[in-house]
């Protein structure tokens, strides 16, 4: 047992109640806590492959179940992450991780961007790509990582998107974005989603992700937190930003303007051990970044 996982275990007595305690008073509200509304076509865009079940598995698996058609794109050829295999095998391994995935959450096709894991950008190739895939589809709603985010694809992702809406007129259907590494401050949050009857797909569908050597039981702990920001608490949520195209827009601009390097000032959420560390690492300045930039 490594150094570090022998302080974890020492700490986890008490670290497991403080952080009950503190997450129990963070996540408190009064926000609704929702079904969707059935709609006809969703795409998410998902840099890498896990992303679609970490932030909206449980939401994408009720969109399936009401009837939608749900597309998931995936930026990246997910050929560099934490593992021991090469950067060939991880990518075919990851892939057909996925084709179990897609049965799981319901997913209705899955297609691949395929820049390199690691070097997302608006390419002039991707803009048009990820623009004919939106005009193909018309979908009502389409669903992204936060340009606030501790992986540099996540915001890149984001900003790909932002960068294809200036070159369409007439989009008219809802961006949501949702939560991966930084967890959302609750007071930004305008779209929760109660995945209760989900959430045992979406568990389900990070148990078959053991080609990277990550966790993700902070993922899923945090959607039990979530569900107590509803006005009646649910079991479960997963929480979302909401925009329109415009609004979505002028919020990815003004935090580019701002030439941040996210990784450098926040953490992944992924480990239950670490997550009062992962949700308040600058979190005043997270905070003020969302409050400035959402209307």
């Amino acid at each position: 047992m490594s150094r570090k996982e022998l302080l974890m275990n020492a700490v986890r007595p008490v670290n497991a109640p403080m952080t009950k305690f503190i997450l129990g008073r963070h996540y408190n509200a009064d926000l609704m806590a929702l079904k969707n509304e059935p709609v006809q076509k969703v795409l998410v865009l998902a840099p890498h492959m896990d992303d679609e079940t970490i932030g909206p598995g449980g939401t994408l698996r009720q969109h399936a179940d009401q009837g939608a058609e749900v597309h998931c794109l995936f930026i990246t050829d997910g050929a560099s992450s934490v593992s021991d295999m090469s950067a060939e095998e991880l990518s075919n391994k990851r892939r057909q991780e996925i084709d179990r995935v897609k049965d799981i959450l319901g997913l209705t096709d899955v297609s691949y961007l395929n820049l390199p894991d690691g070097g997302v950008s608006s390419t002039p190739d991707a803009i048009q790509y990820l623009k004919k895939k939106i005009e193909t589809l018309s979908p009502d709603i389409i669903y992204t990582t936060p340009f606030i985010d501790a992986h540099t694809d996540h915001s890149a992702t984001a900003k790909l998107l932002s960068d294809t809406l200036k070159r369409m007129d007439n989009v008219r259907c809802k961006i949501r974005m949702y939560e991966i590494n930084c967890a959302f401050p609750p007071d930004s949050i305008n779209c929760l989603v109660d995945t209760t009857e989900q959430h045992e797909k979406k568990v389900e569908a990070t148990e078959v992700f053991d080609s990277q050597a990550i966790a993700f039981d902070g993922f899923l702990e945090l959607n039990r937190y979530k569900g107590k920001l509803a006005s009646d608490p649910v079991e479960t949520a997963e929480a979302f930003i909401e925009w329109d195209k415009s609004n979505f827009v002028k919020h990815v601009d003004v935090l580019d303007q701002m030439g941040y390097k996210f990784p450098e000032k926040f953490k992944q959420v992924n480990r239950t051990d670490t997550l009062l560390w992962a949700i308040f690492k600058n979190y005043a300045m997270k905070k003020d970044l969302y409050r400035k930039t959402i209307n």
